[in-house]
Parts: structure tokens; sequence; C-alpha cells
């Protein structure tokens, strides 16, 4: 089979565990010497031989000062993505992931010789879409409450919350920690007397008395001075996740770097004025509406997603197993380098969450299994409805993108393939169209409209947080409201210019 201007000289398909197919492939000799004199062609235009005019240097000149390595590279990288396509196309199969390609073997100056490699992908499994007849959901009420607008006030507050350092408070001059303060510590664990690791743990921004540490240390803090080291036992529980400190002694080594305050700011006309408003009230008007369309919209959100849920559970669809695996690892990639960029480690993590490893990559596999589902059942009904997507809805969605990950809109097309913009476009399509197709009420039973669809949901809401934080980062700058970085509540331990 020619394909892409490739002659398959043979393709063998075979099935294995995990949804992974496995493609043997064969290029015909033909094509390995085609791309062979191409490629020698492009080299002879862009190398500079005295006496010889560009595009018109003899292939041996052009081996001997290219060299053959390079050429059988350039050969190789033209040839076995065309071959692989073909080969997609011949099998009939849909990849999900990018194929890991093995066992590449050709000799591109035997002319006699095919190239071969295997290609191994996550396939698309096949999938029965459950019945979109009869699907039903209720639309929640949204009622917005005095205690609601409280809450939201006391989030702004506690958002805009910044720390100053302790200031001196006994009879020696001398900074003590108490509890509610703000720690800044390191620490270093000893187990029979060896340490867990090379260098001491670099607590950060902790609130002693709500750090929730396992085994708790907060009290040993107490009235523990700046730059002071103390050292005590502690045992661990015996249902703790690392079962090498489970139910053991240890030791802890801790000096406090730095003790901080926490000062909540007070709701006053002029906190209203920087966070957009006229005065205390009218702030609490514009938290109300802006509420209620929040509400409104995981209000449809939820009606939609019970929809889908719905149809998925009624659908047929064997996920495949290494793409859940493969999943599962990003994840728990993912969640390391956030850690990581805070000062954290995922051991730490799963001790406050209680969890293990183990446990986490089966929570995240459980959860991710369904996602899946979800996504393939979406994609499914995508393509059978033939949807189409513009290039300004292409664009919109990358514009969106942008704004909800502050990035630059350029990078992004680099970064995100095009192809994945265009299957989230669909699957959102298709969300619409099942809840166009369903019965909607809300909680007394009358029929509603869902309104928007889930994409201008989304883009208003990402549109109206970034708004909301440039207008405090223009606050900020014009020095309408005291705060620095260095002040803020996780910021690196040590000392910072005194705020009174």
């Amino acid at each position: 089979m020619q394909s892409n201007g490739i002659q398959l000289s043979n393709v063998s398909v075979e099935n294995n565990e995990g949804g992974i197919v496995s493609l043997s492939i064969e290029v015909a000799p033909s094509s390995v010497q085609d791309a062979r004199n191409r490629v020698i062609k492009e080299f002879s235009k862009r190398i500079r031989i005295p006496g010889f005019r560009p595009g018109s240097i003899p292939a041996g000149i052009v081996r001997r000062n290219v060299g053959d390595e390079a050429i059988t590279q350039e050969v190789s990288d033209q040839i076995v993505p065309a071959a692989y396509q073909a080969a997609v196309q011949q099998a009939g199969i849909t990849p999900l992931d990018q194929a890991q390609v093995d066992d590449l073997t050709f000799d591109a100056f035997d002319g006699e010789k095919p190239l071969t490699f295997v290609a191994r992908v996550i396939v698309r499994p096949e999938i029965t879409v459950g019945s979109t007849e009869g699907l039903t959901a209720t639309k929640r009420t949204v009622n917005i409450t005095d205690e609601d607008v409280d809450q939201a006030l006391t989030q702004m507050q506690q958002e805009r919350a910044y720390l100053k350092n302790k200031k001196e408070e006994d009879e020696g001059g001398e900074v003590n920690a108490q509890m509610g303060d703000v720690i800044f510590a390191d620490v270093q664990v000893f187990v029979n007397g060896e340490p867990r690791s090379e260098e001491p743990a670099k607590l950060r921004g902790f609130v002693l008395g709500e750090s929730g540490f396992v085994p708790a240390i907060d009290e040993q803090l107490v009235g523990q001075k700046l730059d002071e080291t103390r050292r005590f036992t502690q045992t661990y529980p015996e249902d703790f996740p690392d079962q090498e400190l489970a139910a053991k002694e240890a030791e802890f080594e801790v000096k406090v770097t730095s003790v901080k305050e926490r000062v909540i700011p007070e709701i006053t006309d002029e906190f209203a004025q920087i966070s957009g408003a006229e005065g205390v009230e009218d702030l609490r008007g514009k938290l109300r509406d802006y509420l209620a369309q929040v509400g409104e919209r995981e209000s449809r959100k939820e009606a939609r997603e019970e929809v889908v849920k719905q149809v998925v559970d009624k659908s047929t669809v064997e996920v495949p197993g290494a793409l859940v695996s493969a999943r599962v690892q990003d994840r728990v990639q993912g969640i390391q380098q956030e850690l990581a960029q805070n000062g954290a480690t995922i051991e730490a993590y799963l001790q406050a969450i209680n969890s293990t490893q183990e446990q986490l990559e089966s929570d995240l596999r459980e959860e991710i299994e369904n996602e899946l589902k979800t996504e393939l059942v979406l994609d499914e009904i995508a393509q059978g409805q033939k949807f189409p997507v513009s290039q300004d809805e292409v664009g919109n969605h990358y514009m969106m993108m942008a704004q909800m990950s502050n990035t630059d809109p350029q990078e992004l097309v680099k970064q995100v393939p095009y192809q994945s913009v265009v299957t989230s476009i669909l699957q959102r399509k298709a969300i619409d169209f099942l809840a166009e197709h369903a019965t909607i009420t809300d909680e007394s039973g009358q029929p509603v409209s869902l309104g928007a669809n889930s994409m201008e949901d989304e883009s208003d809401e990402v549109m109206e947080e970034a708004l909301a934080e440039e207008a405090m980062a223009e606050a900020l700058e014009d020095g309408d409201y005291d705060m620095e970085a260095d002040d803020v509540v996780g910021a690196e331990g040590g000392d910072s210019e005194d705020k009174s």
C-alpha cells in the first residue's frame, strides 16, 4: 500500500494488554532509496563546496562532507512518521496517545533492504453509546443569603491578609512563638540517632496550633524564641502511612527562623474601594450579584453533568489500562512538581492527608478511569453528530486557555496541539447536544433552559476573574493597600521589614 508517498511492503497488527496495539511496519526499499536521494539533494543545496553550484553537488561528495550518519538520521526522520501514519490508516485504528517507536532497522545505502520498525500505541476502544432518549435533570435553584455574602467578605479578608514580624514581648526583649502565630522553621527528624534527610526540612508559614503535623509538634514550639533550637521526642502513630516510621519514637530538632503575626484587614469603605466598590454596602451588593452569577453557572454545570452521567453510565467502553496508568503517573508528577514549588515533598503531603503512595495512585486511577470513559463517550457522540468546528472557535479556545493559565497565546499554540483543542471543543458541543435533548426542570418541576453553553460559561468566568485580579493589581500598584510580596502567607522564612 502506498500513502503519503511511502510504499509499505507489510503491516502486521498485534493487540496487547492495556489497549496497546503493536504495528510491525516494513517500508519498501524503493521508498528508502527515494528518501535517501531526496535527503542528499537537500543537503547539496545547503552545503557549500568550491567549484560546485548549490544543488548540483554529486552524491559522493555530499556523503563525504555531510557524513552517512547525518544522512541516515534525516532519512529516518522523514520516513518513520510518514510510514507510521500510513500504517495507522491501513490498520484502521485511532491512536489515543503518541506512539513509541522501537526496533528501527535499515540501511539507507543498501538498495535491497527495507526499513522496518515497531510502533506501539494506545488505541481507541470500541464504544457503544447509551441511549440519549429520556434524559432528565433538575437544575438547582440558587438563593444567595446574607450569610453567603458574609462568608464571601470573610474570604476576601483572608485573601487580603498579610504578615508582619512579631514584636518583642518578653522581658528580655526577644520574640517568642505563641499559638496562632505564623512560624517558619527548619526541622530535622532523627530515628535511632540517624537523620531522616541530609538537610533539615524548611517549614514555611504554618499557623502554630493549626499545622496538622503528625505527630503533633505545635505545643512543643510554644514559647520558643526566634533563632532558638529545641530538641524533643515524639512517637509516630501506629497507623502512620510510612511503615518505616509507624509506632517509632523520633527526636525532632526544630529551629524557629521567623515568627510572624497574620494581620486581617477590617471591612471598611477603603477596603471596599480597593476591591472596586464605592463602599461597604456597594461591595456587599456586588458580591451578592457575583455569587448569584457563579451559582447559576454551577447550577447549569451540575445539570449538564447529570445528563452526561446518565448517558455514560448506560454506555459500554473498556478504558485502555495503559492510558489510565500513563495519566496517573502524569497526575502524580504534577502533584510532586506543585509541592516542590511550594517547598514541600510528596511524603509530607501524604502524611498530611493520612494516605500512602499506593492509596493515592489507587484513588487517582478510579477518578481518571471515570474521566476517560466520559471523554471517550463524548468523542463518540461528537463523531456521530459530525459537529463542525470553525477556526474562530479554535482561536477563542486558545485565548480562553491563555487567560486561565496566564500564558501568552502564541506560546500556548506551540504547547497545545491543534487537534487537542478541537477535541475539547467537540466534547463541549456533545455536552450541549445532550443537554438540549434532555428534559431540564427546576426544583418545582417547571421546565427551564440552561441558557449559554458550557464553553461560554467558562469563558465568562475566566474573564470576570481576570478583570477582578487586574483591578486589585492596579490598586496595589497605586499604594492603596499596604502589602508586600515578602509578607504574604506562605512566603519564604526570614525577617522582612517590620510592618506596624
